[in-house]
């Protein structure tokens, strides 16, 4: 569906979130909208009811611009929900004329699909007395403006969601068992390393593969190195793959270096170099220490890359600033042969 370019850049800000799994926008009038309309079944039922029986009826010249989504049953889709209720209610106290809702079709009709139906809507009000709606779609522009510089803005907190915090290990195993991703992913943590509980490899695993199941990033990523390092299941690097791929595309940086590393070994999928080298550049740029530093490998002897010792050290050296110090022999050893 081709739309206005701001507010395409309004539904590509919206998809762009991990968690979003389709985004449809539309723009209609309310002018002349009576209470009367809004009992009608139909093309009249996924309107904001409240809001247009509180003005009694669509105000003059009003225009409603929507923003239709649909999110990933999962983790992911989860922490975009509550991201973008967030940012509508920062525009909303901001001034703008804005909400979001949830929206859904009666439990069984045309069959069963209580579970299939849930979809939510950010909804703008606009009075707008022109013919011309360039001065709405400007606003729009400046909203898509406003999501993506937040996305970026607090992208480490959207890969990085905030734990659950649990009293004691008895509420934390409540919690995993009834369903939360991330209780999960800590009861595991513990499991694994032993931290209040008796470690035991083969529950860590079965912890990381429900979290994983839901849709937690950082577990498939920990399910990835489990399968990869055989922690309470077999080797197998043609399952850790994937895990590592989906979180990494997540926006995990530590799984970037995990994929690069499949990438330029030849663990579980073809050996490529080059994308190794992309991978470890992600991480990299996001700042993890240890992508920096196989960066720096990669350009001192050429993996994937043309040798350039300069960008070694570079890279070498930012993550020495994050106190990896395993890579002080590199910067030695650099040096010195740049000498």
């Amino acid at each position: 569906m081709s739309y206005p370019k701001q507010v395409q850049r309004l539904h590509d800000a919206i998809q762009g979130l991990a968690g979003v799994k389709e985004v449809e926008m539309s723009i209609r009038s309310l002018d002349g909208l009576g209470e009367r309309e809004l009992s009608f079944p139909g093309e009249f039922g996924d309107l904001p009811h409240l809001a247009i029986r509180r003005t009694k009826g669509g105000q003059a010249h009003e225009l409603l611009v929507t923003a239709e989504i649909r999110f990933f049953q999962n983790f992911e889709g989860w922490i975009a929900v509550e991201f973008l209720a967030w940012w509508v209610r920062d525009l909303s106290r901001g001034g703008e004329h804005v909400q979001m809702r949830p929206l859904a079709l009666p439990p069984v009709a045309y069959g069963t699909q209580l579970g299939r139906t849930l979809k939510f809507v950010i909804e703008f009000f606009f009075i707008n007395p022109t013919e011309d709606n360039a001065p709405v779609l400007k606003v729009i522009g400046e909203h898509a403006k406003s999501l993506a510089e937040s996305t970026e803005q607090y992208a480490k907190p959207l890969a990085h969601p905030t734990q659950a915090e649990h009293e004691d290990i008895d509420s934390l195993q409540r919690a995993a068992e009834n369903g939360d991703a991330s209780a999960q992913l800590a009861l595991a943590q513990f499991l694994e390393n032993g931290e209040g509980v008796d470690e035991d490899k083969d529950e860590a695993f079965k912890w990381y593969k429900r979290a994983a199941e839901h849709g937690h990033p950082e577990a498939k990523m920990r399910l990835g190195i489990c399968y990869e390092y055989g922690t309470g299941v077999k080797v197998n690097h043609k399952k850790a793959f994937p895990l590592y791929q989906e979180a990494a595309e997540a926006g995990i940086p530590l799984a970037m270096g995990l994929l690069a590393g499949c990438y330029s070994e030849g663990r579980g999928v073809t050996k490529d170099q080059a994308q190794g080298v992309e991978w470890y550049r992600r991480g990299a740029d996001s700042g993890e220490a240890s992508c920096q530093a196989e960066l720096g490998e990669c350009y001192e002897y050429g993996k994937g890359v043309k040798r350039d010792l300069q960008e070694a050290l570079k890279w070498y050296q930012m993550a020495l600033e994050q106190e990896f110090d395993a890579v002080q022999p590199a910067i030695d050893r650099v040096k010195a042969t740049r000498k």
